[in-house]
């Protein structure tokens, strides 16, 4: 299954902040992570969910797609806004929350076979003692 867009800029940003790698929208949408994603929609994407990758105003300019002049071929250091990082710690908690729940519903069941079994070993004791 093939993660959203949003996501999977998401995660680009991140994972290249955290390397402390500056990149261009052209860039992004040349990345094998955002294959098959057009370079308007990363572009899109970045405006909405970064702060200023190189001071005021260069938010507007990097994420225009000008081919007179190129602007968004420049690096810029991206870095998510604030919604969009909470955002995305949300969605790993719940992540976290969902392989947790699964552990738990097998300990679950776990637990029950253990009672069945610890029942069946009493009532055979019973019966042993008996005869």
């Amino acid at each position: 299954m093939t993660k959203p867009d949003v996501l999977r800029v998401v995660e680009f940003v991140i994972n290249n902040a955290k390397k402390g790698e500056h990149f261009s929208v052209v860039e992004a949408s040349q990345s094998k992570e955002l294959n098959g994603i057009s370079i308007y929609r990363i572009a899109e994407i970045l405006r909405s969910t970064c702060l200023e990758p190189q001071g005021p105003s260069s938010l507007e300019r990097l994420t225009t797609i000008n081919t007179s002049t190129y602007q968004h071929a420049e690096q810029g250091r991206w870095s998510l806004n604030a919604p969009a990082y909470f955002g995305y710690l949300t969605y790993q908690s719940n992540l976290k929350a969902e392989q947790a729940n699964k552990h738990a519903r097998n300990a679950f069941w776990v637990a029950i076979a253990t009672m069945v079994i610890f029942i069946i070993a009493i009532f055979f004791n019973l019966i042993a003692y008996q005869e």
